[in-house]
C-alpha cells in the first residue's frame, strides 16, 4: 500500500533540495555579470564549471521526483505526465497542501530572479562578442583604409 503522506513529503523534499541548487545558481549568475564586465576568463570558466555539476545534480533530482509523481498520481488515480503542482495540491491535506504551494511560490520566484539574471549576463556577452569582433577587424583591416589591394586589382581586371 502506499502511504500519500510519505510519497508527498518525499516530492516536498526534492522540491526543497532543487530549490537550494536553484538559488544557488541564481547568485553564481549575480555574481558572473562582474565577472564578466571585468573580462576574467578563468573565473567565469570555474563559475561555468560549478553552474554545470549544480544542473547535473538539479537532473538527478528531476528523476526522482519524477518517480515519485509518478507514484503519487498512481496512488491518487491521477495522470503523471499532466499534473501541475497547483492540482496536486488541490486533492491534499491542508498541511501538506500548504507546504507544497510555499515551496511552489519560492521556486518561482528564484528561477525568475535566475532567468532575469541569466538574461543580463547573455546581453553582457552578446556585447562582449561584438566588441572582440570589432578588435579584430580593428586590427586585421589596419593600414587598409579604403579596401583590401586584391580589391583594388580586381576592379582593374574587370575593366
Amino acid at each position: 500500500m502506499i502511504n500519500v503522506d510519505k510519497d508527498v513529503n518525499v516530492v516536498i523534499d526534492i522540491l526543497i533540495e532543487e530549490y537550494g541548487y536553484y538559488n544557488d545558481l541564481a547568485e553564481l549568475s549575480k555574481s558572473k555579470k562582474d565577472i564578466i564586465v571585468a573580462g576574467k576568463i578563468a573565473e567565469l570558466d570555474k563559475i561555468v564549471k560549478l553552474e554545470q555539476n549544480m544542473i547535473f545534480n538539479i537532473g538527478q533530482l528531476e528523476r526522482k521526483r519524477e518517480d515519485a509523481i509518478s507514484r503519487l498520481c498512481k496512488a491518487l488515480d491521477m495522470n503523471s505526465a499532466q499534473i501541475t503542482i497547483s492540482e496536486l495540491a488541490g486533492v491534499l491535506k491542508p498541511e501538506l497542501k500548504n507546504r507544497l504551494e510555499d515551496i511552489r511560490e519560492k521556486l518561482q520566484k528564484v528561477l525568475s530572479e535566475l532567468k532575469a539574471a541569466n538574461d543580463v549576463n547573455g546581453q553582457l556577452l552578446e556585447q562582449s562578442l561584438e566588441y572582440i569582433d570589432y578588435s579584430i577587424n580593428l586590427v586585421a583591416g589596419s593600414g587598409m583604409e579604403t579596401g583590401s589591394l586584391y580589391e583594388d586589382i580586381g576592379k582593374n581586371k574587370s575593366k
